[in-house]
Protein backbone atom coordinates (compact mmCIF):
# COMPACT_ATOMS: atom_id res chain seq x y z
CA UNK A 1 0.00 0.00 0.00
CA UNK A 2 2.64 2.33 0.66
CA UNK A 3 4.54 1.86 -2.49
CA UNK A 4 1.26 2.34 -4.44
CA UNK A 5 0.89 5.66 -2.46
CA UNK A 6 4.16 6.62 -3.71
CA UNK A 7 3.82 5.78 -6.70
CA UNK A 8 0.57 8.05 -7.47
CA UNK A 9 2.49 10.56 -5.54
CA UNK A 10 5.35 10.14 -8.27
CA UNK A 11 2.72 10.42 -11.09
CA UNK A 12 0.70 13.57 -10.00
CA UNK A 13 4.25 15.25 -9.38
CA UNK A 14 4.84 14.50 -13.09
CA UNK A 15 1.69 15.58 -14.28
CA UNK A 16 2.30 18.79 -12.31
CA UNK A 17 5.24 19.00 -14.01
CA UNK A 18 3.85 18.45 -17.74
CA UNK A 19 0.98 21.34 -16.95
CA UNK A 20 3.71 23.18 -15.68
CA UNK A 21 6.17 23.05 -18.94
CA UNK A 22 3.00 23.24 -20.99
CA UNK A 23 2.05 26.89 -19.54
CA UNK A 24 5.25 28.12 -19.65
CA UNK A 25 5.33 26.67 -23.07
CA UNK A 26 2.42 29.02 -24.06
CA UNK A 27 3.54 31.67 -22.69
CA UNK A 28 6.40 31.47 -24.34
CA UNK A 29 4.31 31.16 -27.71
CA UNK A 30 1.54 33.40 -27.33
CA UNK A 31 1.71 36.12 -24.95
CA UNK A 32 5.27 37.68 -25.75
CA UNK A 33 5.69 39.26 -29.08
CA UNK A 34 9.53 37.90 -30.14
CA UNK A 35 11.11 36.61 -32.96
CA UNK A 36 10.33 33.03 -33.38
CA UNK A 37 13.99 31.94 -33.18
CA UNK A 38 14.09 33.19 -29.35
CA UNK A 39 10.61 31.54 -28.88
CA UNK A 40 11.85 28.04 -29.74
CA UNK A 41 14.99 28.74 -27.79
CA UNK A 42 12.68 29.46 -24.64
CA UNK A 43 10.59 26.67 -25.57
CA UNK A 44 12.99 24.38 -25.82
CA UNK A 45 14.99 25.18 -22.41
CA UNK A 46 11.83 25.08 -21.20
CA UNK A 47 11.62 21.40 -22.24
CA UNK A 48 14.71 20.15 -22.17
CA UNK A 49 15.88 21.72 -18.83
CA UNK A 50 12.85 20.88 -16.82
CA UNK A 51 12.74 23.08 -13.58
CA UNK A 52 15.67 25.32 -14.35
CA UNK A 53 14.16 26.26 -17.86
CA UNK A 54 10.91 27.45 -15.97
CA UNK A 55 13.33 29.24 -13.46
CA UNK A 56 15.32 30.77 -16.04
CA UNK A 57 12.03 32.02 -18.13
CA UNK A 58 10.50 33.48 -15.09
CA UNK A 59 13.55 35.65 -14.51
CA UNK A 60 14.78 36.71 -18.21
CA UNK A 61 12.03 35.46 -20.29
CA UNK A 62 9.66 38.30 -20.59
CA UNK A 63 10.14 40.68 -23.23
CA UNK A 64 8.28 43.69 -22.45
CA UNK A 65 8.78 46.07 -19.22
CA UNK A 66 5.80 46.10 -18.06
CA UNK A 67 6.53 47.81 -14.16
CA UNK A 68 8.57 50.52 -16.29
CA UNK A 69 5.70 51.37 -18.84
CA UNK A 70 3.29 51.70 -16.05
CA UNK A 71 5.00 53.82 -14.04
CA UNK A 72 7.14 56.15 -16.58
CA UNK A 73 3.05 56.89 -18.67
CA UNK A 74 1.73 58.51 -15.72
CA UNK A 75 4.69 61.23 -15.85
CA UNK A 76 4.70 61.00 -19.58
CA UNK A 77 1.77 63.31 -20.17
CA UNK A 78 2.78 65.69 -17.58
CA UNK A 79 6.40 65.99 -19.15
CA UNK A 80 5.07 66.85 -22.34
CA UNK A 81 2.53 69.29 -20.90
CA UNK A 82 5.76 71.28 -19.57
CA UNK A 83 7.14 70.95 -22.44
CA UNK A 84 4.74 72.57 -24.60
CA UNK A 85 4.72 75.28 -22.53
CA UNK A 86 8.47 76.16 -23.08
CA UNK A 87 8.39 75.25 -26.63
CA UNK A 88 6.44 77.80 -28.64
CA UNK A 89 7.55 78.31 -32.21
CA UNK A 90 9.95 74.97 -32.58
CA UNK A 91 7.04 72.28 -33.50
CA UNK A 92 8.37 69.97 -35.99
CA UNK A 93 10.90 71.52 -38.38
CA UNK A 94 10.01 71.83 -42.43
CA UNK A 95 12.53 70.20 -44.26
CA UNK A 96 13.66 69.89 -47.73
CA UNK A 97 14.77 66.68 -47.67
CA UNK A 98 12.06 63.75 -48.56
CA UNK A 99 14.42 61.01 -46.30
CA UNK A 100 14.52 63.69 -43.32
CA UNK A 101 10.44 64.16 -43.32
CA UNK A 102 9.86 60.82 -43.43
CA UNK A 103 12.36 59.81 -40.33
CA UNK A 104 11.01 62.36 -38.50
CA UNK A 105 7.29 61.28 -39.25
CA UNK A 106 8.66 57.81 -38.14
CA UNK A 107 10.42 59.10 -34.51
CA UNK A 108 7.67 61.42 -33.90
CA UNK A 109 5.53 58.50 -33.39
CA UNK A 110 7.93 55.93 -31.55
CA UNK A 111 9.95 58.65 -29.46
CA UNK A 112 8.85 60.64 -26.46
CA UNK A 113 9.77 63.82 -27.76
CA UNK A 114 9.82 65.75 -31.23
CA UNK A 115 12.55 66.42 -33.41
CA UNK A 116 13.76 70.46 -32.82
CA UNK A 117 16.02 72.51 -34.86
CA UNK A 118 18.56 75.61 -33.42
CA UNK A 119 20.56 73.34 -31.46
CA UNK A 120 24.01 73.80 -30.99
CA UNK A 121 25.89 70.44 -31.47
CA UNK A 122 29.01 69.85 -30.23
CA UNK A 123 31.88 66.72 -30.93
CA UNK A 124 33.75 64.87 -27.59
CA UNK A 125 35.97 62.21 -28.77
CA UNK A 126 37.29 60.80 -25.27
CA UNK A 127 36.54 61.00 -22.05
CA UNK A 128 38.80 63.87 -20.89
CA UNK A 129 37.41 66.21 -22.96
CA UNK A 130 33.63 65.15 -22.10
CA UNK A 131 34.63 65.17 -18.19
CA UNK A 132 35.92 68.74 -18.98
CA UNK A 133 32.73 70.01 -20.92
CA UNK A 134 30.34 68.56 -18.11
CA UNK A 135 32.39 70.20 -15.29
CA UNK A 136 32.41 73.76 -16.84
CA UNK A 137 28.68 73.22 -17.55
CA UNK A 138 28.00 71.77 -13.57
CA UNK A 139 30.24 74.80 -12.49
CA UNK A 140 28.13 77.76 -14.16
CA UNK A 141 24.76 75.96 -13.19
CA UNK A 142 22.16 78.07 -11.15
CA UNK A 143 19.24 75.73 -10.37
CA UNK A 144 19.41 71.90 -11.41
CA UNK A 145 21.84 69.20 -12.27
CA UNK A 146 20.69 65.85 -13.39
CA UNK A 147 23.04 62.72 -13.86
CA UNK A 148 22.42 59.79 -15.12
CA UNK A 149 24.95 57.32 -16.40
CA UNK A 150 24.94 53.47 -16.67
CA UNK A 151 28.86 52.98 -14.89
CA UNK A 152 29.76 54.86 -12.04
CA UNK A 153 32.98 53.54 -10.65
CA UNK A 154 34.20 53.62 -6.94
CA UNK A 155 37.23 55.07 -8.06
CA UNK A 156 39.29 58.61 -8.27
CA UNK A 157 37.05 59.36 -11.34
CA UNK A 158 33.46 59.14 -9.28
CA UNK A 159 34.26 60.42 -6.20
CA UNK A 160 35.35 63.61 -8.02
CA UNK A 161 32.13 63.59 -9.64
CA UNK A 162 30.10 62.93 -6.13
CA UNK A 163 32.37 65.46 -4.34
CA UNK A 164 31.54 68.52 -6.91
CA UNK A 165 27.62 67.06 -7.22
CA UNK A 166 27.86 67.49 -3.43
CA UNK A 167 29.42 71.08 -3.50
CA UNK A 168 26.59 72.08 -5.39
CA UNK A 169 24.36 70.44 -3.67
CA UNK A 170 25.41 72.01 -0.56
CA UNK A 171 25.39 75.62 -2.38
CA UNK A 172 21.85 75.30 -2.70
CA UNK A 173 20.90 73.89 -6.15
CA UNK A 174 19.30 70.96 -6.73
CA UNK A 175 21.24 67.94 -7.17
CA UNK A 176 19.60 64.33 -8.96
CA UNK A 177 21.83 61.44 -9.65
CA UNK A 178 20.62 58.08 -11.36
CA UNK A 179 22.75 54.95 -11.90
CA UNK A 180 21.64 51.75 -12.87
CA UNK A 181 21.80 49.24 -10.28
CA UNK A 182 23.77 46.34 -11.91
CA UNK A 183 25.68 48.36 -14.17
CA UNK A 184 27.00 50.54 -10.81
CA UNK A 185 26.50 47.80 -8.17
CA UNK A 186 30.28 47.85 -7.26
CA UNK A 187 29.15 51.33 -5.27
CA UNK A 188 29.47 50.60 -1.61
CA UNK A 189 26.43 51.29 0.42
CA UNK A 190 27.77 54.84 1.68
CA UNK A 191 29.66 55.92 -1.27
CA UNK A 192 26.44 58.83 -1.94
CA UNK A 193 26.31 60.16 1.77
CA UNK A 194 28.64 63.47 1.68
CA UNK A 195 25.95 63.99 -1.21
CA UNK A 196 23.19 63.11 0.66
CA UNK A 197 23.96 64.88 3.28
CA UNK A 198 24.10 68.31 1.79
CA UNK A 199 21.21 67.98 -0.07
CA UNK A 200 21.46 65.85 -2.99
CA UNK A 201 18.91 63.02 -4.16
CA UNK A 202 20.54 59.82 -5.72
CA UNK A 203 18.49 56.36 -6.74
CA UNK A 204 19.32 53.12 -8.39
CA UNK A 205 17.40 51.52 -11.36
CA UNK A 206 16.19 48.13 -10.55
CA UNK A 207 18.53 48.08 -7.34
CA UNK A 208 20.09 44.46 -6.56
CA UNK A 209 17.77 44.27 -3.36
CA UNK A 210 15.25 44.37 -6.08
CA UNK A 211 16.36 42.32 -8.10
CA UNK A 212 16.96 39.66 -4.98
CA UNK A 213 13.16 39.67 -4.48
CA UNK A 214 12.28 39.02 -8.04
CA UNK A 215 14.49 35.82 -7.80
CA UNK A 216 12.29 34.96 -4.27
CA UNK A 217 9.03 36.43 -6.41
CA UNK A 218 9.48 35.08 -9.96
CA UNK A 219 6.02 34.76 -10.70
CA UNK A 220 5.04 38.15 -8.75
CA UNK A 221 4.56 41.44 -11.22
CA UNK A 222 8.08 42.75 -11.99
CA UNK A 223 10.77 43.10 -14.56
CA UNK A 224 13.10 40.94 -15.96
CA UNK A 225 16.03 41.10 -14.05
CA UNK A 226 18.17 42.04 -16.73
CA UNK A 227 16.51 44.94 -18.41
CA UNK A 228 19.35 47.72 -17.50
CA UNK A 229 19.10 51.16 -17.88
CA UNK A 230 22.10 51.98 -20.33
CA UNK A 231 21.66 55.48 -21.02
CA UNK A 232 23.76 58.30 -20.15
CA UNK A 233 22.80 61.83 -19.67
CA UNK A 234 23.63 65.23 -18.17
CA UNK A 235 21.37 68.09 -18.15
CA UNK A 236 22.17 71.91 -16.37
CA UNK A 237 19.75 73.71 -15.55
CA UNK A 238 17.22 72.42 -18.51
CA UNK A 239 20.09 74.30 -20.89
CA UNK A 240 23.10 72.42 -21.81
CA UNK A 241 23.00 68.78 -22.10
CA UNK A 242 25.43 65.88 -22.29
CA UNK A 243 24.89 62.19 -24.14
CA UNK A 244 26.68 59.30 -25.50
CA UNK A 245 28.68 56.23 -24.65
CA UNK A 246 31.31 57.56 -21.89
CA UNK A 247 30.52 56.22 -18.37
CA UNK A 248 32.09 57.38 -15.38
CA UNK A 249 35.70 55.45 -14.70
CA UNK A 250 39.12 55.74 -14.86
CA UNK A 251 38.76 52.90 -17.46
CA UNK A 252 37.06 55.71 -20.04
CA UNK A 253 40.52 58.05 -19.05
CA UNK A 254 42.75 55.38 -20.74
CA UNK A 255 43.61 54.40 -16.82
CA UNK A 256 42.98 50.63 -16.84
CA UNK A 257 46.02 49.02 -17.68
CA UNK A 258 44.33 45.39 -19.55
CA UNK A 259 42.19 47.83 -21.58
CA UNK A 260 45.19 50.31 -22.37
CA UNK A 261 43.89 53.58 -24.40
CA UNK A 262 39.88 53.96 -24.40
CA UNK A 263 38.14 55.73 -28.11
CA UNK A 264 34.98 57.05 -27.20
CA UNK A 265 32.51 59.53 -28.21
CA UNK A 266 29.52 61.60 -26.78
CA UNK A 267 27.68 65.02 -27.67
CA UNK A 268 27.24 68.52 -25.84
CA UNK A 269 23.73 70.07 -26.83
CA UNK A 270 22.73 73.53 -26.42
CA UNK A 271 19.00 74.42 -27.37
CA UNK A 272 15.51 72.72 -27.77
CA UNK A 273 17.08 68.88 -28.10
CA UNK A 274 17.72 69.74 -24.25
CA UNK A 275 14.29 68.86 -24.00
CA UNK A 276 14.47 65.52 -24.91
CA UNK A 277 17.52 64.72 -22.90
CA UNK A 278 15.81 65.89 -19.60
CA UNK A 279 12.16 64.48 -20.43
CA UNK A 280 13.99 60.88 -20.26
CA UNK A 281 16.00 61.58 -17.34
CA UNK A 282 12.41 62.50 -15.42
CA UNK A 283 10.92 59.31 -16.53
CA UNK A 284 13.90 57.10 -15.90
CA UNK A 285 14.18 59.12 -12.06
CA UNK A 286 9.93 58.60 -11.47
CA UNK A 287 10.26 55.05 -12.11
CA UNK A 288 13.24 54.74 -9.69
CA UNK A 289 12.49 56.98 -7.36
CA UNK A 290 8.71 57.45 -7.27
CA UNK A 291 9.23 61.47 -7.00
CA UNK A 292 7.42 62.94 -10.36
CA UNK A 293 9.43 66.21 -11.09
CA UNK A 294 7.48 68.62 -13.47
CA UNK A 295 8.30 71.70 -12.68
CA UNK A 296 8.52 74.14 -15.61
CA UNK A 297 11.73 75.49 -14.75
CA UNK A 298 13.52 71.97 -15.76
CA UNK A 299 12.69 73.04 -19.81
CA UNK A 300 14.44 76.44 -20.82
CA UNK A 301 12.52 78.45 -23.45
CA UNK A 302 15.62 78.88 -26.13
CA UNK A 303 13.13 81.44 -28.38
CA UNK A 304 14.41 81.60 -32.14
CA UNK A 305 17.78 80.65 -32.99
CA UNK A 306 19.93 79.14 -35.58
CA UNK A 307 21.59 75.66 -35.88
CA UNK A 308 21.08 71.58 -36.11
CA UNK A 309 18.06 69.58 -36.82
CA UNK A 310 18.35 67.12 -33.71
CA UNK A 311 15.69 64.12 -32.73
CA UNK A 312 16.32 62.77 -29.58
CA UNK A 313 15.59 58.99 -30.03
CA UNK A 314 14.27 56.78 -26.37
CA UNK A 315 14.85 53.41 -26.69
CA UNK A 316 13.36 50.41 -24.20
CA UNK A 317 11.81 47.42 -23.34
CA UNK A 318 8.91 49.37 -21.75
CA UNK A 319 7.35 49.99 -25.82
CA UNK A 320 5.80 47.66 -27.78
CA UNK A 321 8.11 49.21 -30.66
CA UNK A 322 12.23 48.74 -30.46
CA UNK A 323 12.45 52.62 -31.67
CA UNK A 324 16.44 52.46 -32.27
CA UNK A 325 15.77 49.36 -34.44
CA UNK A 326 13.42 51.34 -36.59
CA UNK A 327 15.90 54.29 -36.58
CA UNK A 328 18.51 52.53 -37.63
CA UNK A 329 16.62 50.57 -40.27
CA UNK A 330 15.12 53.83 -41.97
CA UNK A 331 18.77 55.34 -42.54
CA UNK A 332 20.20 52.27 -43.47
CA UNK A 333 17.18 51.97 -45.95
CA UNK A 334 17.73 55.15 -47.30
CA UNK A 335 21.51 55.26 -47.92
CA UNK A 336 22.60 56.38 -50.69
CA UNK A 337 26.60 56.74 -50.86
CA UNK A 338 28.21 55.21 -47.31
CA UNK A 339 26.90 53.51 -43.96
CA UNK A 340 30.20 54.42 -41.41
CA UNK A 341 28.97 52.59 -38.08
CA UNK A 342 31.70 52.16 -34.73
CA UNK A 343 30.17 49.74 -32.26
CA UNK A 344 32.07 47.93 -29.41
CA UNK A 345 29.61 45.19 -29.71
CA UNK A 346 27.66 43.61 -33.31
CA UNK A 347 25.06 41.18 -32.71
CA UNK A 348 22.60 42.48 -35.13
CA UNK A 349 19.06 41.61 -35.35
CA UNK A 350 18.05 39.44 -38.85
CA UNK A 351 16.03 42.99 -39.68
CA UNK A 352 19.11 45.05 -39.35
CA UNK A 353 21.39 42.19 -40.55
CA UNK A 354 19.32 42.19 -43.60
CA UNK A 355 19.15 46.08 -44.33
CA UNK A 356 22.96 46.42 -43.88
CA UNK A 357 23.05 43.81 -46.44
CA UNK A 358 20.69 45.15 -48.95
CA UNK A 359 22.02 48.39 -48.95
CA UNK A 360 26.01 47.09 -49.67
CA UNK A 361 24.64 45.33 -51.96
CA UNK A 362 23.11 48.40 -54.11
CA UNK A 363 26.57 49.81 -53.82
CA UNK A 364 26.34 51.73 -50.62
CA UNK A 365 29.91 51.73 -48.52
CA UNK A 366 28.92 49.90 -45.65
CA UNK A 367 31.67 49.85 -42.85
CA UNK A 368 31.96 48.39 -39.53
CA UNK A 369 34.59 49.60 -36.81
CA UNK A 370 35.00 46.99 -34.28
CA UNK A 371 36.77 46.16 -31.31
CA UNK A 372 39.83 43.85 -31.67
CA UNK A 373 39.81 42.70 -28.43
CA UNK A 374 36.81 43.00 -26.28
CA UNK A 375 35.51 43.33 -22.59
CA UNK A 376 33.06 40.54 -22.90
CA UNK A 377 34.21 37.47 -23.93
CA UNK A 378 30.87 35.87 -25.61
CA UNK A 379 29.71 39.10 -27.19
CA UNK A 380 33.05 38.78 -29.24
CA UNK A 381 33.29 35.24 -30.19
CA UNK A 382 29.62 35.74 -31.27
CA UNK A 383 30.38 38.72 -33.39
CA UNK A 384 32.84 36.91 -35.53
CA UNK A 385 30.20 34.50 -36.30
CA UNK A 386 28.81 37.15 -38.92
CA UNK A 387 32.44 38.06 -40.80
CA UNK A 388 31.78 35.68 -43.44
CA UNK A 389 28.53 36.82 -45.13
CA UNK A 390 29.16 40.43 -43.83
CA UNK A 391 32.44 40.61 -46.27
CA UNK A 392 30.90 38.44 -49.19
CA UNK A 393 27.75 41.14 -49.39
CA UNK A 394 30.56 44.04 -49.32
CA UNK A 395 30.65 45.10 -46.70
CA UNK A 396 34.25 46.05 -44.80
CA UNK A 397 35.13 44.94 -41.46
CA UNK A 398 37.70 46.43 -39.35
CA UNK A 399 39.24 46.17 -36.01
CA UNK A 400 40.82 48.85 -34.42
CA UNK A 401 43.65 49.05 -32.62
CA UNK A 402 44.19 45.51 -33.92
CA UNK A 403 47.31 45.92 -36.38
CA UNK A 404 49.91 47.20 -33.42
CA UNK A 405 49.08 44.97 -31.06
CA UNK A 406 48.15 41.48 -32.74
CA UNK A 407 51.71 41.51 -34.83
CA UNK A 408 53.88 44.06 -32.91
CA UNK A 409 52.98 43.18 -29.67
CA UNK A 410 53.66 46.79 -29.11
CA UNK A 411 51.96 47.59 -25.71
CA UNK A 412 50.91 50.72 -25.78
CA UNK A 413 49.29 50.48 -29.10
CA UNK A 414 46.39 48.06 -27.45
CA UNK A 415 43.05 49.94 -27.46
CA UNK A 416 38.80 49.55 -27.18
CA UNK A 417 36.70 51.13 -29.06
CA UNK A 418 33.53 51.98 -27.19
CA UNK A 419 31.93 54.90 -29.45
CA UNK A 420 28.44 53.86 -30.74
CA UNK A 421 28.58 56.03 -33.87
CA UNK A 422 26.49 56.31 -37.30
CA UNK A 423 27.32 58.09 -40.23
CA UNK A 424 24.93 57.99 -43.40
CA UNK A 425 25.86 60.18 -46.06
CA UNK A 426 26.04 63.74 -45.41
CA UNK A 427 23.16 63.02 -44.21
CA UNK A 428 22.50 62.04 -40.88
CA UNK A 429 24.49 61.05 -37.86
CA UNK A 430 24.00 59.44 -34.76
CA UNK A 431 25.47 59.27 -31.05
CA UNK A 432 24.48 57.42 -28.31
CA UNK A 433 24.01 54.76 -25.81
CA UNK A 434 23.45 52.05 -28.38
CA UNK A 435 25.10 49.06 -29.17
CA UNK A 436 24.75 47.24 -32.89
CA UNK A 437 23.46 44.67 -30.94
CA UNK A 438 19.55 42.48 -29.86
CA UNK A 439 20.55 43.87 -26.19
CA UNK A 440 20.77 47.69 -27.14
CA UNK A 441 17.76 46.62 -29.69
CA UNK A 442 15.24 45.00 -27.17
CA UNK A 443 16.27 44.85 -23.55
CA UNK A 444 18.32 48.05 -22.22
CA UNK A 445 16.72 51.42 -21.94
CA UNK A 446 18.92 53.45 -24.74
CA UNK A 447 18.78 56.81 -25.89
CA UNK A 448 20.65 58.41 -28.98
CA UNK A 449 20.67 61.99 -30.43
CA UNK A 450 20.20 61.82 -34.39
CA UNK A 451 21.92 64.78 -36.35
CA UNK A 452 20.85 66.27 -39.50
CA UNK A 453 23.17 69.04 -40.02
CA UNK A 454 26.53 68.51 -43.21
CA UNK A 455 28.81 70.10 -40.72
CA UNK A 456 28.64 68.28 -38.10
CA UNK A 457 27.95 64.91 -40.00
CA UNK A 458 31.21 65.01 -42.33
CA UNK A 459 33.27 66.00 -38.59
CA UNK A 460 32.39 62.42 -37.25
CA UNK A 461 32.46 61.25 -40.82
CA UNK A 462 36.37 63.18 -40.33
CA UNK A 463 36.83 61.29 -36.95
CA UNK A 464 36.37 57.76 -38.34
CA UNK A 465 38.59 58.37 -40.75
CA UNK A 466 41.30 59.43 -38.05
CA UNK A 467 40.11 56.13 -36.25
CA UNK A 468 40.70 53.97 -39.30
CA UNK A 469 44.01 54.85 -39.09
CA UNK A 470 44.24 53.03 -35.90
CA UNK A 471 42.69 49.62 -37.46
CA UNK A 472 43.13 46.91 -39.55
CA UNK A 473 41.05 45.46 -42.40
CA UNK A 474 39.25 42.02 -41.91
CA UNK A 475 39.84 40.22 -45.07
CA UNK A 476 38.60 36.88 -46.61
CA UNK A 477 41.55 35.21 -46.81
CA UNK A 478 42.15 35.54 -43.09
CA UNK A 479 38.23 34.22 -42.35
CA UNK A 480 39.06 31.57 -44.62
CA UNK A 481 42.40 30.46 -42.47
CA UNK A 482 40.02 30.53 -39.14
CA UNK A 483 40.89 27.23 -38.20
CA UNK A 484 37.53 24.29 -37.49
CA UNK A 485 37.84 25.43 -33.69
CA UNK A 486 37.63 28.98 -33.85
CA UNK A 487 34.74 28.67 -36.43
CA UNK A 488 33.09 26.43 -34.11
CA UNK A 489 33.68 28.79 -31.28
CA UNK A 490 32.03 31.28 -33.20
CA UNK A 491 28.87 29.69 -34.58
CA UNK A 492 28.61 28.15 -30.54
CA UNK A 493 28.54 32.04 -29.32
CA UNK A 494 26.37 32.64 -31.62
CA UNK A 495 23.57 30.26 -31.23
CA UNK A 496 22.92 31.38 -27.58
CA UNK A 497 22.43 35.48 -29.01
CA UNK A 498 18.21 34.46 -29.97
CA UNK A 499 18.09 34.30 -26.03
CA UNK A 500 19.08 37.62 -24.96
Amino acid sequence: MRRMEETWLAAIISVAGVLLHAFMVGVALLAERRHPTATMAWVLGIIFLPGVGVVLYALFGASRARRVASRAGGCAERVAAAQRQTREGHGLPATTEPRTDGFLRLTGRLSSTRASDGNDVGLLVNAAAAYRSMIAAMEAAEHQIHVQFYIIQPDATGEALRDRLARRAAEGLEVRVLCDGLGSGRLPADFWDPLTSAGGRVAYFHPMRRMVRGVLNVFGRRDRVDFRNHRKIVVVDGKVGFTGGINVGKEYLGLDPDMGSWRDTHLRLEGPAVAGLQATFLKDWLVASDELVEEPSCFSNWGTRSGALVQIVDSGPDSPWSSITHAFMHAYAHARSRIWITSPYFIPSPEIFATLESAALRGVDVRLLLPAHADHLLVHLAARSYYKRLIDAGIRVFHYESAGFRWSRDKTRKGFVHAKTLVVDSWLATVGSANMDMRSFHLNFELNAFVFEEAFVDRLADQYRSDLADALEVTADEIRAWTLTRRLAYQGARLLSPLL
